[in-house]
């Protein structure tokens, strides 16, 4: 999707009143070139592009080349990178795959297969095991279900819940609970240790959901108003859910100034930063405060998913 940006100079800097604007001329010349990579990074997906920036400051570090078609990426408490991809030829065995890359590298140093028939859709970590979590649909009837990877590794379980639709996303708290969502008024959650997922009835109805994370207090949805009428202009918004038994409540509403639900691309949330990925741009915003940007990237093409790795 996007190939982007350093940063400019410090004079030019301090004569900007906005947010900081990285353009594609910015670009060091050949995207593949191999740098020393240190420090915390951000990575954004790009269809078969990964590329890859210094957090928080936004510096260009390279780009590489997933072997998949990238549809979602998570990191771990290591600092791995894990990437969910389509195949990038049809194959008869199977519709996607996960990539696994150390903090900095650009080689798999590992890959994890999905059930046959079955596209990954997107990831998240447990903090408390290192298993990794997949959302994945059926590419005969679009069935959606969860494929849980013990130590990010093996073959999955696989779990169900009436609670999916399409495009399901999911996200780990920091005590190991998973929640599972397509949107509307209803999600799954996995608790740990446990083996069935229970439905979460919420206390607003959502639109589709594209990105499920755990911001250190609350569950994060991206999504959505989905009581705004056809044909108005639409914007994502993170709401804050605070689960009790078997409800979810929307402790908050964070907005943003002009990021559309169309294109919306899924976010990151980083401490007080979110990062998100709408049409071409990758945008920071302050977290949970919205608004306006602090930061903007470019890049050459419509970026699909980010995250950021933390150097251990």
């Amino acid at each position: 999707m996007r190939i982007a940006s350093i940063a400019l100079g410090a004079s030019v800097l301090a004569a900007c009143s906005g947010p900081l604007t990285l353009s594609q001329a910015a670009l060091p010349q050949g995207g593949n070139a191999t740098r020393a990579v240190a420090g915390d990074l951000l990575y954004a997906g790009i269809h078969h592009d990964i590329e890859v920036y210094a957090f928080p400051s936004g510096e260009y570090q390279e780009t590489f080349q997933a072997k998949g078609n990238v549809s979602g990426m998570c990191s771990d408490a290591s600092g791995n990178l894990f990437v969910t991809a389509a195949p990038g030829k049809s194959s008869p065995t199977g519709t996607g795959f996960i990539e696994e890359y150390a903090h900095g590298g650009k080689a798999p140093i590992a890959t994890l297969e999905v059930p046959k028939h079955e596209i990954p859709v997107a990831c998240s970590s447990d903090p408390t095991t290192g298993n990794l979590a997949v959302t994945e649909e059926n590419a005969s009837n679009f069935a959606p279900s969860v494929a849980i990877y013990a130590k990010a590794a093996g073959a999955p379980a696989l779990y169900t819940s009436s609670a999916l639709g399409a495009d399901p996303q999911a996200g780990y708290d920091a005590g190991g609970d998973l929640l599972a969502t397509s949107g509307g008024d209803v999600a799954g959650e996995l608790l740990a240790g446990k083996t069935a997922f229970v439905t979460i009835t919420l206390s607003r109805t959502l639109g589709g959901v594209a990105h499920v994370q755990w911001d250190g207090k609350y569950f994060a949805l991206q999504s959505f108003d989905a009581l705004r009428h056809n044909g108005e202009k639409i914007f994502e918004r993170i709401y804050r859910i605070a689960i009790s038994g078997t409800k979810g409540t929307v402790a908050g509403r964070t907005t943003f100034d002009d990021w559309s639900e169309k294109d919306a691309g899924q976010s990151w949330i980083q401490g007080a930063t979110i990062v998100a990925t709408p049409l071409s741009e990758i945008v920071f915003w302050q977290y949970p405060t919205g608004g306006k940007p602090t930061k903007i990237l470019h890049s050459h093409d419509r970026v699909k998913a980010v995250t950021v790795s933390v150097a251990q």
